[in-house]
């Protein structure tokens, strides 16, 4: 960094002096008669005698005389000199027009080149990577993780006590490979097992090694393991490493070239030449596939972790943890907003309880109660609400009969999911929700829950034909079609669940299915919206007790929702 800055401060002072002498205004010219008439006047005061002519200081300015180098001859010489003028010779070499036209360009262009070294390279090699010594983070700051939490036990023993892995002819890893889905906390994990093991830490990104000039970026990565050599034991954390690892493809262009120059440099200094005792380097990404097969393998990237979206438990062990220093009202369960946040990553579950607490604080509250996480995880879900957006009385009903459709379905099919709310409070870009939440997590989805989940989604559609006819149906089901299109098409082509198709992995030849395919997946949506209709027609009277509920309180709980059906039923039987 200072030899690059003692280079630019050279190079600007040599541009500061060069450019007054070679950028100056050029030199007006005058015909040979003028400068005769002011020869013989004597208001010339010197003349310097150049290749091409001559240059003329007169009294109140200073001009240029083209003349060949022949007229000007000893005789010549000795009459300007006669009328009292000061001559001359110019030196041989480049004149000044010709030396600006070379210095100059030259000049500016390494002071851009300098500039764009020390912007690009902006971190004092000497300091980079940052080292810190002391990370505060422990496990017990991580919850939801136990099984990653468990793995990374014999990596701390390595780095305490690596003779007694190596006494008995143990390899210590040199590479971990967490992978997982974003906002899984595999960066605090990281710097849970450096506090863990007391080690040195340096945490970089994959863009980090990014830069604009060949060979910058492999040199940061060889800086980079020459620090922690130093500092050993250490742990590199490379967050997003596919930026600097993705598949090698052999591309022609001096970016792929830097590229792959780059990769290779860190396989080398990762289990090459170099000897990296002492030395782990751990890797985070959530695109595992766009890796390069080199950078897998044993001997450097040794074991891989898993970091997984958080189960029910642990759930709600990452909403304790979080909850630490928010004050929340006595009999708040944190268990149940756990079992109504499924899909939830550590970091949604953060975000909840710093909603949660906002409002709170919104309503000049001095704790966090129920009602503050039910309504920050419903803005998570389905978004902030707009109670000032203005709807006719029409589409308002129109609205009630979607989510009632909804809703009703959800009600009536054993394998759905429970209903949470319904509402026509706009939330986001819907104008209405119904918002399901399932008992327990589900990993692997029958083909009942399924088709259940396909009738839910067309039962919004369903209702308004049945009430208003098939030309009174609107746009709004377009996210419905979505998402019922994504799930049936998933069904043939991945999961083998169309008996037409049969057990077989379909691929897209383009952007477009083949026909048969197509025509399979239409049929099936076709078989739910029926099934839909069918529902919403048999009880139809449960449908408007639902509509009204809605138009009247615009939101309500899944237990009266299923109170309402039930009574309908109840009715209908008797």
């Amino acid at each position: 960094m200072a030899v690059s800055a003692a280079i630019f401060a050279l190079i600007i002072a040599a541009a500061a002096f060069l450019a007054p002498r070679y950028l100056a205004q050029p030199v007006a010219e005058i015909s040979y008669s003028d400068f005769t008439r002011e020869l013989t006047q004597k208001k010339v005061q010197s003349v310097v005698i150049e290749s091409g002519g001559l240059s003329v200081s007169l009294a109140d300015r200073d001009v240029f005389v083209r003349m060949p180098n022949g007229l000007v001859s000893a005789d010549y010489i000795e009459r300007i000199t006669a009328s009292g003028a000061e001559v001359d010779f110019r030196k041989p070499g480049f004149d000044a027009a010709h030396m600006a036209s070379i210095v100059v360009p030259i000049v500016l262009v390494l002071a851009v080149l300098a500039m764009l070294a020390i912007q690009t390279d902006f971190k004092p090699t000497s300091r980079w990577p940052k080292v810190v010594r002391s990370i505060p983070n422990r496990f017990d700051d991580v919850a939801g993780q136990e099984e990653a939490k468990a793995e990374l036990q014999e990596v701390i023993a390595f780095l305490k006590d690596a003779g007694a892995f190596t006494k008995v002819g143990a390899r210590i890893p040199r590479g971990l490979l967490m992978v997982g889905p974003p906002g899984t906390g595999k960066t605090l994990i990281a710097k849970a097992l450096a506090g863990e093991a007391g080690v040195s830490f340096m945490a970089v990104s994959g863009s980090d090694f990014s830069a604009p000039l060949i060979g910058i970026a492999k040199g940061r990565v060889s800086k980079l393991f020459e620090q922690a050599r130093k500092k050993a034991p250490c742990l590199i954390f490379i967050d997003e490493i596919d930026a600097i690892g993705r598949k090698r493809g052999g591309g022609g262009s001096a970016a792929d070239r830097e590229f792959e120059a780059t990769l290779n440099q860190l396989l080398v200094e990762m289990d090459g030449f170099n000897t990296t005792a002492g030395v782990i380097v751990i890797g985070a990404t959530n695109r595992v596939d766009v890796l390069d097969p080199a950078l897998l393998r044993p001997g450097r990237f040794d074991r891989q972790v898993h970091i997984g979206l958080p189960d029910i438990c642990g759930r709600e062990a990452i909403l304790n943890v979080h909850a630490r220093n928010v004050r929340l009202t006595n009999g708040v369960s944190l268990a149940s907003i756990a079992k109504g946040t499924p899909g939830f990553s550590g970091a949604d579950l953060g975000n909840l309880i710093n909603e949660a607490a906002i409002f709170a604080a919104r309503e000049g509250a001095e704790e966090v109660t129920r009602e503050h996480l039910e309504a920050a995880r419903n803005k998570i879900i389905m978004g902030l609400e707009r109670r000032s957006l203005v709807i006719s009385d029409e589409e308002r009903r129109l609205v009630a009969v979607h989510e009632a459709g909804h809703a009703l379905c959800a009600s009536l099919l054993p394998a759905s999911d429970q209903v949470h709310s319904a509402t026509i409070i706009p939330h986001g870009q819907a104008l209405g929700l119904v918002m399901r939440l399932p008992e327990h997590d589900r990993f692997c989805i029958p083909v009942e829950k399924l088709e259940a989940d396909l009738i839910v989604a067309m039962g919004g559609r369903a209702a308004e034909e049945v009430v208003f006819g098939p030309k009174k149906v609107t746009t709004g089901a377009a996210s419905d079609i979505a998402h019922a299109t994504n799930i049936v098409t998933r069904m043939v082509t991945e999961w083998g669940m169309s008996p037409a198709i049969g057990m077989v992995r379909v691929t897209r030849a383009g952007d477009n299915l083949p026909r048969e395919v197509e025509q399979e997946i239409r049929r099936i949506i076709d078989d739910m919206y029926e099934a839909a209709k069918t529902c919403i027609k048999d009880n139809r009277d449960a449908l408007d007790s639902l509509t009204e509920a809605l138009l009247e309180h615009e939101t309500i709980d899944g237990d009266e929702v299923r109170r309402i059906v039930h009574m309908q039923q109840a009715r209908l039987a008797a």
